[in-house]
């Protein structure tokens, strides 16, 4: 699963005592602890009783339009490491330790300013990112950087040291500008130290359900495909808040799936770039799925949302081994419409648009992506994962059956640090952003942040978990006016050149990486056709041909519903 956000946001609150959560009989909060006891007409069905209000309720007025641009799979040392910037915790000497807990063990050489654009070998992220102990063991095992190595073999590089070479500034012009323009994290953290699945969970839900690898709700013996429970998107809608989700602009808006190969090939790699259809608090929203483009148009004359989730396409989410040229291009077109490519054109879009007064971009990677981070995970005052959803937790009987096997994982531990930025007139220049100020003493930044800043901004009336209860929302970081226009670039450098083709490769030339096959593919308009007819190879193909069902036919979630159908 692949992913990138940004995110525009605002206000504070004070930090004199923890944020409390509504009465738990509203219909509101009764829904929620019944959403995964429902089918997903049963659920839908709840929600329309449910009665919207009238206007949208009364909030700070620092930010309008809330936009989350949601990349893959960096670490923050990987992107920020070797810029020297005042006040981040990056890569000191150009060394790295060999185990962060045990300074005795010594360190290794870190390589700056060699990363290739399109890595021949992506780093394999359960390295730095997957170790589950058990419960009531070492809370925190951090390999041997020397393991990267081996794990990075196994999928696909064919030199060491994948995991620990690091991006220069001169290599990624666009977020070099971003960090001196605006602010980037020195801690922000993934909300579990796992892949892309759950920390999209928890990103747009403060849950995963229990689930701790890539996977749908029934590989964790959930009674549905979709993980049932209320998101971000389920809370605004109720308080008549508008979002909308923008996709890739040549699929998914007619119910073709978004693969980055053919969904319908069985020896596909199926690289996924759509709206997490497995989670039901986003497959039923389908009608805010707009196109890219539009997202675009709607910077340019000011009419954006106040929440935009936006999905880039396959080739420019940074994800390894695509292009990290082609994600600084979209970053710059989105501040300049707003006001490296995909980076560049995102800013570009909102820097130019009349809102961008009261806009907020977060940029953040949805993983750390197996790349090295040099400092510990936060432990201290972690809520476990609570929901109702929740199916494996450390006491579930049965045991643990999710995919990838292990001990069942309690969550009360954040993952690796992550690269983000937050940009925004309202943001300091050059402004590198530590801990949070609360609402409580243990409070972080992290990926779960993103709810709690939505429900901040826009004066939501309760959290969706104790996790986005806990952690720490971006309106803090606010200033209490915006800066000057001429303070805030109305362009970005140029980003670097593409190093792969936006296009195939022509017949017989050198194999190209899976996931750059799978991105040029994905870049053309896909043929509507329906699901079925083709059989799948093995439990992901299974996963893969569940997930294009659900995006096309959302009532397919209905009970345990058997993948052979697909």
């Amino acid at each position: 699963m692949r992913k990138a956000a940004s995110i525009l946001l605002l206000v504070g609150w004070s930090s004199a005592k923890p944020r409390g959560e509504d009465d738990p009989s509203s219909p509101i909060n009764r829904l929620k602890a019944d959403l995964h006891k429902l089918s997903f007409e049963e659920a839908k069905m709840r929600f329309g009783e449910i009665n919207v209000r009238g206007p949208p309720p009364p909030r700070q007025n620092k930010v309008d339009h809330f936009v989350v641009l949601y990349m893959e799979n960096h670490a923050a040392d990987n992107f920020f490491g070797c810029m020297d910037l005042p006040g981040f915790d990056g890569i000191k000497g150009h060394k790295l330790p060999k185990d962060p807990s045990d300074p005795s063990k010594g360190t290794f050489e870190v390589t700056c300013g060699k990363a290739d654009y399109v890595c021949k070998g992506g780093p394999g992220y359960d390295t730095f990112a997957g170790k589950f102990p058990k419960t009531g063991a070492m809370p925190h095992i951090y390999p041997y950087s020397e393991q990267s190595d081996v794990n990075s073999a196994l999928h696909g590089a064919t030199e060491g040291g994948v995991a620990t070479t690091m991006y220069g500034p001169e290599q990624i012009p666009i977020k070099s500008a971003i960090a001196q323009n605006f602010g980037v994290f020195n801690k922000l953290y993934t909300a579990v130290p796992s892949a892309s699945s759950p920390n999209h969970l928890f990103t747009q839900s403060a849950t995963s359900c229990g689930m701790q690898h890539n996977g749908l709700y029934n590989d964790c013996l959930g009674p549905t495909v979709m993980f049932p429970q209320f998101t971000i998107y389920d809370n605004m809608r109720l308080h008549n808040v508008s979002f909308e989700i923008y996709l890739n602009s040549t699929c998914g808006l007619d119910g073709t799936p978004c693969h980055g190969e053919d969904p319908h090939d069985p020896d596909s790699a199926s690289a996924i770039n759509t709206p997490d259809v497995a989670m039901a608090g986003v497959a039923r929203h389908i009608d805010r799925f707009i196109s890219q483009t539009t997202f675009y148009q709607r910077a340019a004359n000011g009419s954006l949302p106040q929440l935009s989730w936006l999905l880039p396409p396959l080739q420019a989410c940074d994800h390894p081994c695509y292009d990290v040229a082609k994600g600084e291009r979209l970053l710059k077109d989105v501040y300049e419409a707003l006001r490296e490519r995909l980076l560049k054109d995102v800013y570009e879009a909102l820097r130019a648009g009349p809102g961008w007064n009261k806009t907020l971009l977060f940029v953040a990677y949805d993983d750390a992506g197996g790349y090295y981070d040099h400092v510990v995970p936060p432990m201290e005052g972690v809520p476990a994962d609570e929901a109702p959803c929740h199916l494996t937790g450390p006491d579930t009987n049965p045991p643990y059956k999710c995919p990838g096997g292990g001990n069942a994982f309690d969550f009360r531990r954040l993952g690796l640090r992550t690269s983000a930025m937050l940009i925004g007139p309202m943001v300091p220049k050059g402004g590198v952003f530590q801990t949070p100020k609360g609402p409580y003493n243990t409070s972080q930044f992290e990926l779960t942040s993103v709810p709690a800043t939505v429900k901040n901004l826009f004066n939501l009336s309760g959290f969706l978990t104790k996790r986005d209860a806990w952690a720490g929302s971006f309106d803090e970081l606010l200033l209490d006016k915006p800066r000057p226009e001429a303070d805030c670039p109305l362009h970005l450098p140029e980003a670097p050149k593409p190093a792969a083709p936006w296009n195939p490769p022509p017949p017989g030339t050198a194999p190209v990486h899976g996931y750059q096959e799978g991105g040029y593919r994905v870049e053309a308009p896909a043929p509507a056709r329906p699901v079925g007819g083709r059989r799948w190879r093995g439990a992901e193909g299974e996963r893969f041909a569940a997930r294009a069902a659900l995006l096309v036919d959302p009532r397919r979630a209905r009970g345990a519903i058997s993948l052979d159908e697909h």
